[in-house]
């Protein structure tokens, strides 16, 4: 595989492992303890600002798109990077998949 095919594919994977944590933080009943903890400490300290930041999908995924940028380009290169992309990006599009099967 050559070089910009592997980046392509590599920032590609980046871009839905993205999609995979911002629906975990944000959605997932995974972390829904955590995050109303999270979302109580915050909103008791006034920082309902930040507290919005965790559920709103397009403001999280903003930051999160920031850090997983940084981390392509710091790492993008590597297997072992895009082996952990490759199974958040997997894990998003069997989401998306079954949501959309009848039973």
């Amino acid at each position: 595989m050559n070089t910009m095919t592997y980046e392509i594919l590599s920032l590609a994977a980046t871009a839905l492992a993205v999609a995979r944590l911002t629906r975990l933080v944000n959605r997932d009943v995974l972390l829904e303890k955590p995050r109303a903890k999270v979302l109580t400490w915050l909103t008791q300290r006034d920082r309902t600002m930040l507290a919005y930041l965790l559920v709103c999908p397009w403001c999280l995924s903003m930051y999160l798109g920031a850090a997983g940028a940084a981390a392509w380009w710091a790492w993008g290169g590597t297997r072992t990077y895009l082996c952990v992309t490759a199974a958040l990006a997997f894990s998003y599009l069997t989401g998306i998949l079954a949501s959309k099967e009848s039973e």
